[in-house]
């Protein structure tokens, strides 16, 4: 499956360590701070803390939680202190760094025993990721120093801040649509149900939100007005993607 399975050589190849570095686009001083970022301590139990990657796993999560709390702040100049707490944790989170580490392709360099776990499976395979990616942060912190390591957070953790803030501050998707909506062409959104399923406790909708005769957004739950929830987010992720997408001089 790529992973380093068992291997428990002292070393990675030289090859892997180059195509690690041209993915994080980073050349180290000092491989062996790589080398160590993506060992699990199940590969060298005897000699944990030196040569696996937990207390850079330690040093890289904190780093990463001092910059994005800086970056929130300094970007969501409106939110409250319990917003900013709720983002901030959310994407600071195991899921999410988990979710950056596999679409960064991490889990192809990590080294780990599997016969010396007591299960693998997708979840660890996960958690591995997120753990590696902490780790990989401290070593380019160390090897590196603070303005890299800022640097790489930035391209690889700010971009997940705006798709978490729609997921966590968004609190009241309806309302917000409303708002837009409103400002947009005098109307108010409309929600109709498209679709249904299923039979007594099983039924799912299926609920579209149009502004006039537009199809903004859907959304299918077990009740309706879960459903036209989903689709006033769905609408919301919809509108944001336009307007990121927009050229300049048509952005607000």
């Amino acid at each position: 499956m790529g992973y380093n399975i068992g291997n428990m050589d002292d070393t990675i190849g030289v090859d892997d360590l180059s195509t690690l570095e041209e993915l994080l686009q980073i050349t180290f001083h000092d491989r062996s701070l790589l080398r160590r970022a993506v060992t699990h301590h199940s590969c060298c139990p005897e000699t944990a803390l030196r040569d696996s990657y937990d207390t850079l796993e330690f040093l890289g999560d904190a780093i990463i939680s001092a910059h994005v709390v800086d970056y929130i702040y300094r970007t969501y100049t409106d939110a409250s202190e319990g917003e900013m707490t709720a983002l901030k944790s959310e994407v600071v989170s195991r899921r999410v760094f988990a979710k950056i580490g596999q679409q960064l392709g991490l889990f192809p360099f990590i080294r780990v025993d599997v016969a010396n776990l007591r299960t693998f499976n997708e979840r660890s395979r996960d958690s591995l990721c997120a753990d590696v990616l902490e780790a990989i942060v401290g070593a380019i912190h160390i090897d590196q120093g603070a303005e890299v390591a800022h640097d790489f957070v930035a391209r690889i953790v700010f971009p997940m801040v705006e798709y978490v803030k729609y997921q966590v501050l968004d609190t009241n998707p309806k309302g917000r649509l409303q708002k837009i909506v409103l400002q947009r062409s005098g109307n108010l959104p409309r929600y109709r149900v498209l679709e249904q399923s299923g039979h007594n406790n099983d039924r799912v909708f299926k609920v579209g939100v149009f502004e006039l005769d537009v199809l903004l957004g859907t959304g299918k739950a077990s009740s309706i007005k879960e459903a036209g929830r989903l689709a006033a987010r769905a609408a919301l992720e919809l509108l944001h993607e336009k307007k990121l997408s927009a050229p300049v001089y048509d952005m607000d």
